[in-house]
């Protein structure tokens, strides 16, 4: 057997077949078959690590048996590059390739003995020796040179460039990589070439040269694409994701970095693919997803410890402690920085630390001690500048500018933030070009020029629409729209006293905008897969549902053994939760990652026009807004909008809504229980709800009239049962209908959908023993509508929802319900077979015209900035519900029941859904005169 067959033979056996061939061919284990070897590895070990690793296996094997020197150099040399490449581990590479290179040299192979130094300084920058692998990369590039070996040269220039670019010195890593692309185009080697143009646009894209770096990373993909070169595919998508980042094209980056993850996990590069995830959570830090990258990183960090990568570890222990800024954890910021900065120390990074710095920098801003924050950025960007990291450069820069403008010190602050902003234009940074735009437009406002003030804030919010409008998901679209609020507000501001109507459309722009892009199918939400790859992912997060909805149960239900039930078990099994939780967020962010959304800019969906036309004379709308803590109101009707009205301190609304709610859950272990102080307890919550009236409804009152009232709430104020304030004569609801909606664009798309009858309905009810009059509260309704389906108990399952909600006019549920502050998204109701979360809600296909959750706190919602609502009623708007009934708060079995069919009574009568209600609860407040009982459920959208 030739040599060459018998070393494909050693690299496709198995172990025992292996061993009969070196058994059998023993006289030719030589450094002939090594070297044979070690030609099949340089040709699988790019594309495919798991082959290369396995003719490694091959020549260790050989190396075991043979007794050949030359053998045992070749074994360490391709033992130590799978260590390195495939497995991340540098100390165990350089063992193995210093032993190679020992061997080579003992044995007079000195351009054997240079090519490992290739690898070894890989190995050496991984481990953080750079001025060992700078000496020994110089010294291997002479002997290649002199030799003639042109391409291993090229190989050593990649590196010594990869070097410098870890150490983000970035003229130095461009002038190598310049090198060794031009020495691979001219020895035509397309492998190389493609790594060596990856390389230097990764180079380029720090430098902010994107105009460069672009056409060089999409031809290296191309050339990687062509040879099947899959590791160094993931590099370079890995790579493009970076440049998209810093391009503020989120959508791509987002795209490009989980195909990078993907790739790498499918060739079993466990390092590489947890350096995908640290590039991934500095995508979702920038899209304000704080907590999510704050995981990643701090689980990251301990991955690189082990693996002895300090550069990676230094870079994810720097941008844990930006995530725990974002999220205002302010001590662990500071903790994950001076870990950072001591790393950096170490690895000599001088613009490592200076990224340190400048992080502590804005923490220094946001406790406002503006001097210092000016220092301490201007610091961190003449390192940043020195070595060429432009991005940070100008971040630093805007930096100073804003510290310069919290001090009043305009004129300096002007000239640092239009330099800030002429480069970032320049260089196609949106960032930061957006906070330049809107702290220029602030300085204006101080310095009393509105013109030039609007200007800016319009230049920020095309910037701001431009970089949203591709993100592919309402997660992504909500989370980096928390901090971009101050262009619309400001603007808004500026027209509160010359056009009402233009104000109230900027804070329109500013409210609920991916809760309405969903109601409107602007936003896909119902998942189906488009490979086998996303078919596994969505069957991965059904078997999850299955498990978290095991727990939940557990969780809820009265346990069989009370013995069993320690705080210790209730702890595990809220852990084994929280990481399916946890589990099913990643795996629906991996789905929403894949692809890039072709959406345009989404339109307005607002159009005061529109929403007077809507409006009539039979009713206004209310719109709440806060400016800088104070609460102000727009009145809108068909007529026109008035005049804003302040209407005071929103820490007042917020107080009195405390003890209003401390009111209400007094009543809620039964009325029995509490009958005798049913007079006391009224009068308390008379005197909070009168207070909230005083506030909020006063001053407005003479622009209502006696109209129906819609109410569009801002913060706390979505809370506030305004249908239950009281005048101090009677409630609202006793005088007119009220209704609410998210924001005036929602409640504009709610009226557009088709009026339909109230025929059709289905009632589903799940009982227990603390809700024993579900059953009751179902069989009541059911002969109220000519075509009604009732599904109690066991049959009250997801499935048979999602199967019978499709062609009903009214679908209503009642159930146990549970509001989930830590998790809304994850806030359900409790069906036969499981918990139908907000995700699952969305995922209905309704064209019923109204919803009723029959549940204790079905309205309740973690409001995030931008108004955006998270809870229940934001899943069953998503799937076309034009009206919700909601509840604010728990609620009573008994009364419930009383109301819903007083409610359902009026509504086939011919009531719409807010006259119905106002009927229904003025009717239940004579038997149960207290709001707890008769005012939990509240009309959301169309009335």
């Amino acid at each position: 057997m030739e040599r060459r067959e018998l070393a494909a033979c050693l690299v496709g056996a198995g172990e025992a077949e292996r061993a009969a061939l070196l058994r059998e061919h023993a006289g030719r284990l030589d450094g002939a078959l090594a070297e044979e070897l070690k030609a099949r590895f340089d040709q699988t070990d790019a594309g495919d690590p798991a082959a290369g690793a396995a003719v490694a296996g091959a020549l260790a094997a050989v190396g075991a048996v043979a007794n050949d020197p030359l053998v045992t150099a070749f074994a360490d040399w391709t033992g130590g590059i799978v260590a390195l490449e495939s497995e991340g581990r540098a100390e165990v590479a350089l063992t193995r390739l210093r032993e190679a290179e020992a061997g080579f040299l003992r044995l007079g192979r000195e351009l054997a003995a240079a090519a490992v130094q290739v690898g070894l300084l890989q190995a050496l920058a991984m481990s953080g020796r750079y001025d060992e692998a700078l000496e020994c990369g110089l010294q291997a590039r002479g002997i290649f040179l002199a030799a003639g070996e042109l391409l291993a040269a090229g190989k050593i220039e990649l590196n010594l460039g990869n070097l410098y670019c870890r150490r983000d010195r970035y003229p130095e890593a461009e002038s190598f990589h310049r090198e060794a692309e031009a020495r691979f185009a001219s020895l035509g080697d397309q492998k190389q070439l493609a790594l060596a143009e990856s390389c230097l646009a990764l180079t380029l894209t720090y430098q902010y040269k994107f105009r460069e770096a672009e056409p060089l990373y999409l031809q290296a993909l191309a050339r990687a694409a062509e040879a099947n070169l899959e590791v160094a595919q993931a590099v370079i998508e890995c790579n493009l994701g970076n440049l998209a980042l810093f391009q503020g094209r989120y959508d791509l980056a987002l795209d490009f970095l989980e195909r990078s993850r993907r790739r790498y996990e499918a060739l079993g590069m466990p390092h590489e693919s947890t350096i995908s995830e640290l590039e991934l959570a500095e995508a979702y830090l920038e899209l304000n997803l704080a907590p999510e990258a704050a995981a990643i990183f701090a689980r990251v960090r301990g991955v690189f410890a082990e693996l002895g990568m300090r550069a990676e570890q230094a870079r994810a222990a720097a941008n844990h402690g930006r995530a725990c800024f974002l999220l205002g954890k302010l001590d662990e910021a500071e903790a994950a920085l001076a870990a950072a900065r001591l790393l950096y120390a170490e690895e000599g990074n001088a613009a490592g630390e200076a990224a340190v710095r400048l992080t502590e920098a804005q923490i220094l801003f946001l406790r406002e001690r503006y001097a210092e924050a000016f220092a301490a950025a201007a610091a961190s960007e003449a390192a940043f500048a020195r070595v060429g990291s432009r991005g940070r450069q100008l971040l630093a820069r805007w930096l100073q500018g804003e510290a310069a403008r919290a001090e009043g010190r305009y004129g300096e602050a002007r000239r640092l933030l239009e330099e800030a902003l002429r480069d970032a234009d320049y260089h196609c940074a949106p960032q930061v070009a957006y906070y330049c735009r809107t702290s220029l437009g602030r300085i204006a406002v101080a310095c009393g020029d509105p013109v030039g003030a609007a200007r800016r804030f319009h230049e920020a919010i095309a910037l701001i629409e431009e970089m949203r409008a591709p993100l592919p998901a309402d997660e992504f679209r909500t989370a980096f729209a928390a901090d971009k609020l101050t262009p619309y507000l400001e603007l808004a501001r500026l027209r509160l006293e010359t056009d009402a109507g233009e104000a109230l459309g900027y804070l329109e722009r500013a409210r609920a905008r991916a809760l309405v892009e969903m109601m409107s199918g602007a936003l896909p939400v119902r998942q189906k897969p488009r490979d086998a790859y996303e078919a596994e992912l969505l069957a991965e997060m059904e078997a999850l549902r299955g498990e978290l909805n095991w727990f939940y149960n557990q969780l809820n239900r009265p346990p069989e053994d009370p013995a069993a039930a320690t705080p210790a078990h209730l702890e595990d099994l809220l852990r084994g939760a929280r990481e399916r939780e946890e589990a099913v967020l990643r795996l629906r962010r991996q789905l929403e990652q894949r692809g890039r959304s072709e959406l345009a800019l989404a339109e307005d969906p607002f159009s005061l026009p529109r929403l007077q036309e809507r409006l009539g004379a039979e009713t206004v709308l209310v719109e709440y807004f806060s400016l800088e803590e104070e609460v102000h109101a727009f009145v809108v009707s068909g007529e026109g909008v008035g005049a804003p009205v302040r209407l005071g301190p929103e820490r007042q609304v917020r107080a009195m809504l405390d003890a209003l709610h401390f009111q209400l859950g007094s009543q809620r272990y039964g009325s029995e229980r509490t009958q005798r102080h049913l007079p006391r307890l009224l009068e308390r919550a008379r005197h909070y709800l009168g207070g909230l009236y005083d506030q909020l409804l006063r001053p407005i009152e003479d622009q209502l009239g006696k109209r129906r009232l819609v109410v569009v709430p801002h913060r706390s104020l979505h809370y506030v049962p305004f249908h239950a304030l009281h005048d101090g004569r009677a409630y609202v609801i006793e005088r007119r209908e009220v209704c609410a909606a998210p924001s005036a664009g929602a409640l504009l798309h709610c009226l557009s959908r088709p009026a339909g009858a109230f025929r059709r309905a289905l009632l589903m009810g799940v009982s227990d023993a603390q809700t024993p009059r579900v059953r009751d509260e179902i069989r009541a309704l059911l002969p109220l509508f000519p075509e009604s389906r009732g599904l109690l108990d066991g049959e009250a399952t997801i499935e048979a929802l999602r199967e019978a909600a499709p062609g009903v006019d009214v679908l209503h549920l009642a159930c146990h319900g549970q509001f989930r502050p830590d998790s809304p998204l994850f806030s359900s109701l409790c069906l036969a077979d499981g918990w139908l979360t907000v995700r699952d809600a969305a995922a209905l296909e309704l064209t019923c015209s109204l919803v009723a959750l029959s549940a204790c706190e079905t309205g309740v919602n973690q409001i995030a900035p931008g108004d955006e609502l998270l809870g229940l009623a934001r899943g069953f708007f998503t799937a076309g519900a034009p009206a919700l009934l909601v509840s604010l708060w728990k609620v009573a079995d008994d009364s419930t029941a009383r109301l819903m069919e007083l409610f359902y009574r009026r509504l086939r009568e011919g009531d719409g859904p807010a006259a119905a209600l106002r009927h229904a609860q003025r009717e239940l407040m004579n038997d149960f005169p207290h709001p707890f009982f008769w005012a939990p459920f509240t009309l959301l959208g169309r009335w």
